[in-house]
């Protein structure tokens, strides 16, 4: 019994001290940044719809991370997106960079329609 409570035991505390780690670091970020969303034309006129973080902290001018992504920039509205505390984005975020994530053509709530590979045309 004690061989499966010590494993137990240590997993329930890993798994906690992970979640108290993102809470601080997403208290962190919507105290530290500002959350814009805009649709951005294209060269033919297509609106892309696009999410922009921007650090408080306007003293110095910051670096770009901009994604282009079909899978969404969710969540649309005031909420900040957890994938900012998640994962590699924090660090990001510590280093006050601008973290632009966008959504692909045809895509969620951008315009035009959507192609999944696009071919090369050598003739543009």
């Amino acid at each position: 019994m004690k061989k499966i409570i010590l494993p137990l035991l240590l997993i329930v505390i890993a798994v906690a001290a992970k979640a108290q780690s993102e809470n601080q670091d997403s208290a962190w970020i919507k105290d530290n940044y500002t959350k814009l969303e805009q649709l951005i034309p294209m060269r033919d006129s297509i609106k892309l719809f696009t999410t922009v973080y921007l650090p408080n902290d306007k003293s110095e001018k910051h670096p770009i991370l901009m994604v282009r992504t079909p899978y969404s920039c969710a969540p649309y509205g005031k909420d900040f997106s957890s994938r900012l505390w998640g994962g590699h984005w924090k660090y990001y975020a510590r280093e006050n960079y601008i973290i632009v994530i966008q959504d692909v053509r045809g895509r969620w709530m951008s315009e035009g329609d959507f192609v999944d590979v696009r071919p090369f045309n050598k003739n543009k």
